[in-house]
């Protein structure tokens, strides 16, 4: 399944499954250059990486390692291609099309390798400080089966050790397509010798070596350097550890399972499981000490009718009075070993929801809840197929789309620590089915599942429809050759262009005559340098033959805090989402969104968020010389003018007149057409009570009956003129 993203709809801020991803990339911060900001990241799908957190991989602080930290090289060692900061990068691995790697060749089973590279951060040709590219180096090598060992020794740009690395592992991959596929490892280091290692079966294995982004406008701190790696190859103790096919979840009767590190790892502890036969007793050694998974259900007596996963009770969207009350129930989920919650939950309970259609899902838990009542919810996508057999429930691992603790906030917005919790899939998928999981936390270094905390929850659902979307966000390719995510500066970018805005085709569509608009979602990031302190909008009227907005255009404006960016489930970019919380009401129809960032004091403090282009799914706006965007520099004089840049090119495959749409999604609701016009509480008179709405929102689209997007004298005319009951 497609990896989701999931974030706590409480905070707003990314949860352990919307991370931001493994970004392996060539530069670390943004440009303007001719109006456009550039950011360049790995083009492996966000979902993979996703997937590579749910399977418990992490870029993380590595703990010290023995040994010197010298580059020196021994003689036979095989010299890197290229240098660091060289074009062209000659082994640039999957940040170009089509990738180049570094094949090292084969290593000999307990084998030792060196080779010899530079990388680091530098600024590029015409760049300047504060704009630096990051030069990683892609290697392939192929070795037998048993532990590969990465010892990677840096110095910087004076030949002193220097200790700040990263380096990324991805064992078996597929030769056709190296670039596919999750990694392994992938872990940052402070330390010198930086010393990581996978366990796995014979094949060709991927191997990526850089240093950390730059966290700072000013020069490369992380500037190009010398590096040595070693790789150093060990045999598995056992054998059949890199060759059986078995499950190691499951007992069979033949020695070895199917994971050589734990096969290793088990067959260590006790011999017989790869010499005799995997028996049951070498399942629970696997469980236990490789964090794997079993399912099983024993329901106590007076458990809860949804206590196995098994048997999950089918709720709807909106469904009132859910009640969750975990008394008596037992524990069947993946525990905290697996390691797909970062919180331990027990006495856990089952439902299954259905997505009425593409958009935002809630599952929250936080009306009535306090510091009393320690819920944690885990999600995982079904599918089509509602129905959770045993032997999918044993797959759990494979389907989890994340888990979600303490997200719910008192009256004060402050996050309720040890209380209940709430999740908002944001990316849920039309006719598709979801399992929840509702459990208790628990301490593990304390007690056991049994130990949980019960609770008597209501759980409130709600969905957001995707009202219009470009889709996912996508990389342009440059001139060179490389996948490059880029942004359009948007907000006050200098003392010369206070209002650089861009205008967004958008449609709201007319399977309602109007919609409650509730979120809308823009995808992009903020250059180096820049002080955002709202993010803003602009909706405005599209007109027949799509020309650039005018001031008699506008409809509706309005800002939010600038909001925390997190993870969409398919963007090429991490942490590129942003959210406009809003409320207004729009009928269907044809519009332009603009969106930009701003601050208290422009143009001497500068604001930018630099709005991703390349969405395949937007409105394309194309005249007699080809596809273009509406920008301004400054508004209403100049205004929009057609905008377009050189030096791009779209994907392979891609319809180069997509290359202007920047991605964005709106949700919402349908509203209901009343019985008749003027009735806002739908309960067939026309009366005071309507009368009430009616003026509530004059001068706003809330109350707009007639249609013009605004509350005013011929929506009064309108109600007046058919008052009292309807026909």
């Amino acid at each position: 399944m497609t990896a989701s993203a999931l974030c706590s709809s409480a905070l707003n801020e990314p949860t352990a499954s919307c991370r931001p991803g493994l970004w392996v990339m060539c530069s670390s911060s943004a440009k303007e250059s001719h109006g456009e900001c550039a950011l360049k990241s790995h083009p492996t799908t966000l979902s993979a990486i996703v997937a590579t957190f749910a399977a418990g991989a992490t870029l993380m602080t590595s703990a010290p390692a023995a040994g010197q930290c010298s580059v020196v090289p021994p003689p036979g060692s095989i010299v890197s291609p290229d240098g660091c900061g060289v074009t062209p990068d000659v082994n640039a691995g999957c940040n170009i099309v089509p990738a180049v790697f570094t094949d090292l060749g084969s290593i000999a089973s307990g084998g030792v390798m060196y080779v010899e590279g530079q990388m680091g951060t530098f600024v590029p040709a015409g760049g300047t400080a504060g704009n630096t590219s990051r030069d990683l180096d892609w290697y392939l090598v192929t070795a037998p089966a048993g532990k590969l060992e990465v010892s990677l020794s840096t110095a910087n740009s004076t030949g002193a050790p220097f200790a700040n690395s990263v380096i990324f592992i991805k064992a078996g991959v597929d030769i056709a397509d190296p670039c596919a596929g999750d990694f392994d490892v992938g872990i940052q280091s402070g330390v010198c010798p930086h010393v990581q290692s996978v366990t796995a079966g014979a094949g060709q294995h991927m191997i990526v070596v850089t240093v950390p982004f730059e966290t700072t406008a000013t020069a490369p701190i992380y500037a190009c350097g010398s590096y040595l790696m070693t790789l150093t190859h060990t045999p598995l103790s056992f054998a059949v550890c890199g060759t059986s096919t078995e499950s190691c979840t499951t007992a069979h009767t033949t020695g070895g399972c199917n994971i050589p590190s734990c096969c290793e790892t088990v067959c260590g502890f006790n011999p017989l499981c790869c010499d005799i036969a995997w028996d049951a007793s070498c399942v629970t050694n696997a469980v236990d000490l490789c964090g794997l998974f079993v399912y099983g259900c024993s329901s106590p007596a007076g458990a809860p009718a949804n206590d196995c996963a098994t048997a999950s009770r089918m709720i709807t969207v909106g469904q009132a009075n859910v009640i969750v009350d975990n008394t008596g129930a037992g524990t069947d989920g993946p525990g905290p070993a697996v390691g797909l919650c970062a919180s331990a939950m027990g006495k856990d309970l089952w439902f299954t929801i259905k997505a009425p259609a593409n958009g935002a899902l809630t599952i929250s838990t936080c009306v009535g809840g306090d510091a009393t009542t320690d819920s944690v919810i885990e999600l995982y996508g079904l599918g089509l197929d509602p129905v959770v057999t045993a032997a999918r429930a044993a797959a759990m691992p494979d389907y989890v789309i994340g888990c979600v603790d303490d997200s719910c906030a008192d009256a004060t917005g402050t996050v309720i620590v040890g209380g209940p919790s709430a999740v908002t899939l944001i990316d849920a998928v039309a006719d598709e089915y979801y399992l929840i999981r509702i459990g208790g936390w628990y301490d593990s270094t304390v007690g056991g599942a049994d130990t949980a905390d019960t609770f008597v929850l209501t759980m409130a659902t709600s969905f957001e429809y995707v009202v219009f979307s470009t889709g996912p966000q996508h990389p342009l390719v440059s001139t060179a050759g490389a996948l490059t995510n880029l942004g359009l500066s948007s907000g006050c970018i200098s003392a010369t262009s206070q209002q650089r805005w861009l205008a967004q085709a958008f449609t709201v569509p007319s399977t309602a005559a109007n919609w409650d608009i509730s979120k809308m979602t823009v995808k992009g990031f903020v250059p180096a340098g820049m002080v955002n302190e709202t993010l803003n909008y602009v909706v405005w009227d599209r007109l027949t033959g799509n020309p650039a907005p005018t001031a008699a255009q506008q409809r509706l404006t309005g800002s939010v805090p600038f909001p925390v960016g997190y993870t969409g489930g398919a963007d090429n970019a991490a942490n590129a989402s942003h959210d406009i919380n809003v409320a207004f009401s729009l009928p269907a129809g044809d519009y332009y969104l603009t969106a930009y960032a701003s601050n208290a004091a422009c143009a001497t403090t500068f604001s930018n968020f630099a709005w991703f282009l390349s969405a395949y799914d937007g409105i394309n706006l194309i005249d007699a010389t080809g596809p273009f965007a509406w920008r301004s520099a400054n508004f209403p004089a100049p205004g929009f003018v057609r905008y377009t840049l050189a030096g791009y090119t779209m994907e392979a495959g891609a319809n180069p007149n997509d290359m202007f749409n920047t991605a964005f999604d709106i949700f919402g609701s349908p509203v209901a057409a009343p019985a008749c016009l003027g009735d806002y509480d739908a309960n067939g008179f026309r009366n005071g009570a309507d009368l009430a709405t009616l003026l509530s929102g004059w001068g706003s689209p809330g109350a707009d009956i007639t249609g013009d997007g605004q509350t005013n004298g011929s929506d009064l005319a309108t109600l007046l003129s058919g008052w009292g009951a309807c026909p």
